[in-house]
C-alpha cells in the first residue's frame, strides 16, 4: 500500500474510529450505533469518489472528443498534414494525464483496503469504487488510443510531407 498523505488521514480516522465503536460498544451502544462514524466516514468518502468519478467522465468524453477529432484528419485528404505533434507534447500531456489516473485508481483500491482492514463491508463503497475504477479504466484506454491515433497521423503526416518536399525537389531540379 503506498503512502499518500490521504491515505495516511483516512487510515488514522479509521483506527480511531474503531477504537471509539470497540469502547461504544464496551459502554452498551448497540453495534449499528457505535460504528456510525465509519459509516459516516464511508458515506463522505462515497460523495467525494462520485464527485470524483463525475469529472474524470467529463475528461474521458474530452479524450473521446480529440480521439474523434484525429481520426477525422486521417480520413479527411486535405486535413492529413494538419495537427503535427512533431515534440510529442501532446502524447506527453496525455500520458501525464494516464500516470494521474492509475495513481488515483491505486489511491482507490488502498482506501477500500483500509475500510476492509477494520471489517468494514459496504455495497455502497464497493459500488462507487466499482464505477470509479471502470470510469479511469476507460479514460486510460481512449488514452491510449489516441496516442496511439496521433503517432500514427503524425507518421503519415510527415510521411506526405516528405513526399512532397521530394516531389518539390524533383520538378525544379535541372533536366
Amino acid at each position: 500500500m503506498r503512502q499518500d498523505p490521504m491515505l495516511a488521514s483516512i487510515g488514522g480516522m479509521l483506527t480511531k474510529f474503531k477504537r471509539a465503536e470497540e469502547w461504544l460498544r464496551k459502554a452498551g451502544l448497540p453495534t449499528f450505533l457505535a460504528r456510525v462514524p465509519v459509516w459516516l466516514l464511508c458515506v463522505h468518502y462515497c460523495i467525494m469518489m462520485e464527485g470524483k468519478t463525475t469529472r474524470i467522465s467529463r475528461i474521458a468524453q474530452r479524450i473521446a472528443r480529440w480521439l474523434e477529432t484525429i481520426e477525422e484528419l486521417a480520413r479527411n485528404d486535405k486535413a492529413r498534414m494538419e495537427l503535427i505533434d512533431i515534440d510529442c507534447g501532446m502524447r506527453n500531456d496525455i500520458e501525464s494525464t494516464k500516470r494521474t489516473l492509475i495513481v488515483l485508481r491505486e489511491l482507490c483500491v488502498d482506501v477500500g483496503r483500509l475500510f476492509g482492514s477494520i471489517g468494514f463491508r459496504s455495497r455502497i463503497l464497493d459500488r462507487t469504487q466499482k464505477a470509479f475504477m471502470a470510469v479511469v479504466d476507460e479514460s486510460c484506454t481512449t488514452a491510449t488510443t489516441l496516442q496511439r491515433a496521433l503517432e500514427l497521423h503524425d507518421s503519415r503526416a510527415l510521411l506526405l510531407l516528405r513526399e512532397l518536399q521530394d516531389a518539390e525537389k524533383a520538378g525544379s531540379s535541372p533536366a
